[in-house]
């Protein structure tokens, strides 16, 4: 199965959000200079303090907006952001946005307004397909100013991670790992466990591993002996994305498949079917037809930014492992509050 870019993703989940993920798809055109954003929300004042940390404080008051935001850029249920297990998170999610944040220039700082700004209007232009913009945030008790602060609150403190990646820290990466960013054209056959219909998205079929290991076995075989990829594909694989075009991949990054598959198409002989090669659903066989493995001052800029965003990850884990511990958070956060169903599964006594 050809799957979503592992190398070296960011894992921390709930822990931090990826940074970029709140505003670099939706840089545009300038904003408006009525929006007027910051690095802090306005009239916040006279909250109650939930978490104090080295050099700051956060108030129940910004942190209220600060989850309404993050919800409504992310259309997520907000009442999921004040569950026991992720509340916490999320506020401590907000303390690195902060301190990353203020870590930065005024220079660095302006250029966060100007994108934060360009981001604000590409927002409601985009969540106006799904209602009045003014109508959301009113429901969520958010000003257009809030929305644009807490755009710029992600932006500049993504514009300090990413001032912490330097091109010897991209040629490393690219050094290190060449079987992730290296491009690959060839064919590819999935067998897998589970067989999903390409339309209802349900099971059809389940398989044992030794059914699907003697399946790949037969379909490679029959590749050795110089079977039509194309008609194979169409009978054997399960990967409803390439079956129909002879499991073909053009230009393909390595980081795109699980380890078992990149390792052996980084190594197989080109023009040679693999032996089936076992991965998480199944097994796969491949041909590598075409592998292009460049030297750093030769890959492509689309690549170094793939390289820049993976690194973007590490900077910012290493901070939340190496450095937050250090600000000393304490979190004060009010008992949440008990539902009537709460109340009533909790004093239920279960019959002896």
């Amino acid at each position: 199965m050809l799957l979503n870019f592992s190398a070296k993703s960011f894992s921390k989940s709930l822990k931090l959000i990826v940074i970029s993920a709140v505003f670099v798809a939706l840089l545009a055109a300038c904003g408006k200079d009525e929006v007027n954003p910051s690095l802090t929300f306005k009239g916040v004042e006279g909250g109650e303090v939930i978490a104090t940390y080295k050099d700051g404080t956060v108030t129940d008051l910004e942190f209220n907006k600060f989850k309404s935001g993050i919800a409504l850029l992310q259309g997520m249920d907000e009442a999921l952001l004040d569950q026991s297990e992720y509340r916490e998170a999320f506020l401590e999610q907000y303390i690195t946005y902060k301190i990353l944040a203020h870590r930065t220039t005024e220079e660095q700082q302006a250029k966060s307004k100007e994108e934060a700004l360009a981001s604000f209007e590409q927002t409601k232009e985009g969540l106006a397909l799904y209602g009045d913009f003014k109508d959301m945030l009113k429901e969520k008790n958010l000003t257009e100013n809030d929305m644009a602060s807490l755009i710029m609150i992600a932006a500049t403190a993504n514009e300090y991670i990413q001032s912490q990646i330097t091109d010897d820290m991209i040629k490393e990466e690219y050094e290190a790992n060449k079987d992730i960013y290296t491009l690959y054209n060839g064919r590819q056959i999935d067998v897998n466990n589970s067989v999903v219909d390409a339309t209802t998205q349900q099971i059809t079929e389940t398989r044992t591993d030794e059914e699907v290991l003697a399946r790949a076995k037969e379909v490679q075989a029959k590749l050795v002996a110089g079977g039509d990829w194309e008609a194979l594909a169409a009978e054997y694989s399960d990967d409803a994305r390439t079956k129909a075009t002879g499991g073909a991949f053009t230009n393909y990054m390595g980081g795109y498949w699980t380890e078992e598959i990149k390792t052996a198409a980084f190594t197989i002989p080109l023009n040679e079917v693999s032996e089936p090669i076992k991965s998480s659903t199944g097994y796969s066989i491949i041909k590598v037809e075409a592998r292009d493995v460049l030297e750093y001052d030769a890959i492509a800029d689309a690549t170094k930014e793939m390289i820049r965003s993976v690194l973007s990850n590490t900077v910012t884990t290493n901070f939340v492992n190496e450095e937050l511990p250090g600000y000393e958070i304490n979190m004060t956060l009010p008992p949440l509050e008990t539902t009537e169903d709460d109340q009533a599964t909790t004093t239920e006594t279960p019959e002896q």
